[in-house]
């Protein structure tokens, strides 16, 4: 009889506490993570805020201009001695590493991966029986019979009449021992998605990668905008000098003084706006790399590939189907969706199971005592509704749309392929054009200033000539790095990594040389000047 008291209390005590314990738990407020607390906020958000720009002067770009002792080559670490605590130069390589290691978007892709690999275990833990701890307690009347039923039979009551008191506590067995192919079906959709998610990650992998080099690559145009304007100034203010002395000599007319005061206004606010493109590109840059856009950013530049490194259409599309994750992604959105038309056709057949208990049974007007009990159950369908025939129906149809998915995406990398490379064509025939064109225009302004020199020629003629020299030279930087671009295009597309086609600089010589002469303002001979 203790004993019996004992195991109530001891029922009570813990039935309160399981009850104290959820109230508790209702109640309780989620812990915020790190990152998104007020400090976690403020700390991303203002960290770099204090960084120097000045529109209206000049930007901070004393590591922009690269020298032989500061470039590395490609895939070199920056060192630290050399740099502030968090390093703020990157070279290509460097972008792309720093950017596959904190890129949120990246973080999100591992993160399903995990997720994953979770409802791949989860799946596969139904191969494997099922062991839970049972009880219950409570009291019915005379008429009614005693408890709930359980998975192998129910609580008898004695043979004195009167109100039943129970206590039961039971260990359970389930175990599905066959179900023709439900639990395998599963199984193997869950392993199917969760490549399907390595294979995502992967794609992702290679965005943020091209992300990076276009960032990388719109930074070193808004360079070489800013450098050209800059030297655009230095000429019309030149000029408007010439202008005003001509002028004050009587050679020279108030419109050419006019036209030259236009040509250096047109030319500063040109280098507000080159300024402005390479202040924005350096925050996207930050952006696509994990870092908060304010903070300082330095760059090296991009050398030419040789012509040959630039594979064929035939051969891109050879390294497309090699490579691009989105063709295994396919193949396996068709096996995820096979093994859900099987999971369907198993539910029309029966599942077993084996079902075991054994427990404890204490109370009043009841059988007490030790329980054991096993049983067999067998369970099939026989009238769901319809319920059964539309599944399969529509396990059917997404078997289907798979496979059509599956040829949307090859079309789609062909497209992509095809598009990269004729791309890749188109900017480097324009790039080879617009070497001609700067050459073109720095002969054109040579000869415009040997005539001002011999009186032949006005301010307005030398106006002229340098804004089509200025004109030609941003043409050449647009289409120097829209080459460059289509290169990392072409990796993009074919799927591979970025930098196999671009190449960093290893010094400034080794840049010049890829560059036709004089593409830069700072370049031009002295005659021109």
């Amino acid at each position: 009889m203790n004993f019996a008291r004992w195991r109530r209390f001891n029922r009570a005590t813990i039935l309160v506490a399981l009850l104290l314990a959820g109230c508790t738990s209702l109640n309780k407020p989620e812990i915020t993570p790190q990152e998104l607390t007020e400090e976690g906020v403020k700390a991303r958000l203002l960290t770099g805020a204090d960084s120097n720009f000045d529109m209206a002067g000049s930007i901070d770009r004393s590591g922009d201009r690269s020298d032989s002792s500061e470039t590395p080559v490609l895939g070199a670490s920056i060192k630290s001695e050399s740099c502030e605590p968090e390093s703020s130069a990157f070279s290509l390589a460097d972008a792309i590493a720093f950017a596959q290691q904190h890129s949120p978007w990246l973080q999100s892709a591992r993160a399903a991966i995990e997720r994953a690999c979770g409802k791949e275990q989860a799946a596969f833990a139904s191969f494997l029986p099922e062991i839970t701890l049972g009880s219950q307690t409570g009291a019915t009347s005379n008429n009614q019979g005693p408890g709930g039923p359980g998975p192998t039979g129910f609580l008898l009551p004695g043979a004195t009449p009167g109100t039943h008191s129970y206590y039961q506590e039971t260990l359970l067995l389930i175990w599905t021992i066959y179900d023709f192919g439900r639990r395998a079906g599963r199984y193997h959709q869950a392993v199917a998605q969760k490549q399907i998610t390595e294979l995502q990650l992967v794609r992702v992998d290679q965005t943020v990668q091209f992300d990076v080099a276009t960032a990388y690559l719109n930074i070193l145009l808004a360079r070489a905008s800013l450098l050209v304007q800059e030297e655009a100034i230095r000429q019309a203010e030149a000029t408007l000098e010439d202008a005003h002395a001509l002028l004050e000599g009587g050679v020279a007319t108030p419109d050419n003084v006019l036209r030259a005061e236009v040509h250096l206004a047109e030319s500063r606010d040109a280098c507000v706006s080159a300024q402005e493109a390479e202040i924005v590109s350096k925050a996207q840059l930050n952006n696509v790399m994990g870092r908060n856009a304010a903070l300082p950013l330095k760059v090296f530049d991009l050398k030419l590939p040789p012509p040959e490194a630039c594979p064929s259409l035939a051969e891109s599309l050879k390294i497309a189907a090699a490579q691009r994750p989105e063709i295994g992604f396919a193949r396996q959105a068709v096996v995820a969706a096979q093994e859900n038309l099987a999971v369907a056709k198993a539910a029309f057949y029966p599942k077993i199971e084996v079902r075991a208990g054994s427990g404890r049974a204490d109370g009043g007007h009841i059988e007490t005592g030790w329980q054991e009990g096993a049983g067999l159950h067998l369970d099939l369908p026989l009238y769901t509704g319809g319920l059964l025939e539309g599944e399969f129906r529509a396990a059917q149809a997404e078997v289907a749309a798979a496979v059509a998915d599956a040829q949307t995406i090859l079309d789609r990398i062909s497209l992509e392929v095809s598009n990269a490379v004729a791309g890749d064509v188109a900017a480097g025939k324009r790039f080879e054009l617009s070497r001609t064109a700067v050459d073109e225009a720095r002969e054109n302004l040579r000869i415009v200033r040997v005539k001002y020199r011999n009186g032949n020629a006005t301010p307005t003629d030398i106006v002229d000539a340098e804004t089509a020299l200025t004109r030609s030279q941003q043409r050449y930087n647009s289409a120097l790095y829209t080459y460059l671009a289509a290169l990392a295009a072409l990796d993009f597309a074919t799927g591979r990594q970025q930098g196999t086609l671009l190449r960093q600089a290893g010094t400034p010589e080794e840049v010049s040389k890829s560059l036709p002469k004089g593409h830069q303002a700072s370049q031009l001979p002295e005659e021109i000047k």
